[in-house]
């Protein structure tokens, strides 16, 4: 398009360059910038917030000073407001009489290569006269007195921090560089076909006081997440696949002529995950000591695992060992049976979770070779009570390597031995199962250890009440585990192992809580 007077110039943004003190504070602009949004500061090549510095005209001040460096500050103008632009008119007017050959004339200032000269009305050509230093005029040939000179000067107007429109126009490097405290934009690939960069950090990383509307990539989730309405929202979904361990409270074992608490039941499995979702673990409660002369151990309580995306995992408590005063329940695992002339049957176990306890010995023995059964555990059956007067052995539990060591959870507790000098107690299963009472009494059955699932021993045949008791049962327990790079969840107790080219982390519950994926 055609345009009547000088060509437009126009050029790319105005960049001022300090070098820092180390105790310098304050800085000369070249241009008075709007405020202290309108300038890009670096220093150092790291882009500085604008709440970090302060400008008052043409005055630059930081909060703290810049470090040493030459040419290490830049300060970068983004064209406001623009500079170069002036509110006087295009063309400014002098005119002198001449004196008798009168050859050097001061009009008004002017820019050099902008000016006409007239004499007496005609236009002087270039070589007529000298113009350049803006403030004379020479004439080649002195003036006649009376001759009327006539100065017509131009105004130059230009934006000089104006953004051309040509490829490449804006550098990379005026915007934020790697490891920035803000990263205004990144940009892969200059054609357009590339994406922008977000800010990323964990979720412990995240802005203690985030604006309405922050984005940024969660790298512990592993998802993008943007800040509105109080919280931190998904904008993006994940999932990923964990492994668990659920065990439920053990139960108790009986008290006089005794069988073994069952096992809390057991299960593993995998689940797939959502990031960021909120997953209830509730660990079951060992069943308590048995202190009641004659009675049957009680049960243990469940363990659950459940949330977003998967079924709820329970498990059963472990079933409390029979006496001769009552019968052996059913649970996870079943518990051991007692006085074959009374409760001599084994309660049983949980399909999946655990298997049934042993029976008391057989019915018709002398009372002094009788015995109970033991507990069920996990991985296999409590053994019989034997008509020497031993009681049986907790059913073994099942071992598990989710920690990363391997490690036997769910074991059954032990019956109690009869008064027979050849008969010994049961020992527990392995997982936890406490061993029944010794004959001729002076020591209560074990109880199952915490946090295993294992069942109490059941307490030995002695008179008179409540001096010897049924081991009570141990604590559930509840493991999740996953391979990451990095930790992802929260809750529980953390740990982590290598195993070849993965790392696993463990959140491992003895306690109820919440599991955060």
């Amino acid at each position: 398009m055609s345009y009547i007077g000088n060509p437009i110039i126009s050029q790319a943004f105005l960049t001022d360059q300090f070098s820092g003190t180390g105790s310098t504070t304050a800085f000369i602009l070249t241009v008075a910038p709007a405020n202290s949004a309108s300038i890009l500061v670096a220093v150092s090549g790291v882009l500085q917030d604008p709440s970090t510095y302060g400008v008052a005209g043409t005055t630059l001040t930081f909060s703290a000073a810049p470090p040493s460096g030459t040419a290490n500050i830049s300060v970068r103008y983004l064209g406001i407001p623009s500079t170069g632009v002036t509110s006087t008119a295009y063309r400014t007017i002098t005119e002198v009489t001449a004196t008798a050959s009168q050859t050097t004339f001061t009009p008004a200032s002017y820019t050099v290569g902008f000016l006409n000269v007239y004499q007496n009305g005609v236009l002087l050509g270039s070589a007529d006269y000298t113009a350049s230093n803006g403030t004379s005029v020479v004439l080649s040939t002195g003036a006649t007195v009376g001759d009327l000179l006539l100065f017509e000067s131009f105004n130059v107007s230009s934006v000089l921090n104006a953004i051309p429109a040509t490829t490449g126009a804006v550098s990379p490097s005026y915007l934020a560089a790697a490891g920035a405290s803000k990263a205004f934009l990144d940009v892969v690939n200059s054609d357009g076909t590339g994406g922008v960069i977000l800010p990323s950090g964990t979720t412990a990383q995240r802005p203690s006081s985030p604006t309405p509307g922050t984005i940024r990539r969660n790298t512990t989730l592993g998802l993008v997440e943007a800040y509105d309405n109080g919280t931190w929202q998904n904008l993006t979904s994940s999932t990923y696949s964990a492994s668990y361990l659920v065990v439920a409270g053990g139960g108790a074992g009986g008290q006089y002529v005794a069988g073994g608490g069952g096992a809390g039941g057991l299960l593993t499995g995998t689940a797939t995950l959502s990031a960021g979702s909120a997953y209830t673990v509730t660990v079951g409660a060992g069943a308590a000591v048995n202190s009641t002369y004659g009675s049957a151990g009680t049960n243990g309580s469940s363990s659950l695992f459940y949330g977003t995306g998967i079924s709820t995992v329970t498990t059963v408590g472990g079933g409390g060992g029979g006496s001769n005063g009552g019968q052996a329940t059913s649970g996870g695992s079943g518990g051991g049976g007692a006085d074959p002339d009374t409760y001599p049957t084994a309660g049983s176990g949980t399909s999946g979770q655990g298997y049934a306890g042993g029976n008391g010995c057989a019915s018709g023995n002398n009372d002094n070779y009788q015995s109970g059964g033991g507990g069920g555990g996990a991985g296999a059956v409590g053994a019989v009570g034997v008509n020497n007067g031993s009681g049986g052995a907790g059913g073994i539990g099942v071992s598990s390597s989710i920690t990363g060591t391997a490690t036997y959870y769910a074991g059954g507790g032990g019956g109690c031995t009869g008064s027979s000098s050849a008969g010994t107690f049961g020992a527990g299963g392995s997982g936890g199962g406490g061993s029944g009472g010794p004959k001729g009494g002076g020591a209560n059955g074990v109880s199952g250890t915490a946090n295993t699932g294992g069942g109490g021993g059941g307490g030995p045949t002695i008179f008179p009440s409540g001096t010897n008791y049924g081991g009570g049962g141990g604590s559930g327990v509840v493991i999740v585990s996953y391979i990451a790079a990095a930790q992802r969840g929260s809750g529980g107790t953390v740990t982590s192992y290598t195993s070849g080219p993965n790392t696993y982390w463990v959140h491992t519950f003895t306690s109820s809580g919440t599991f955060t994926a």
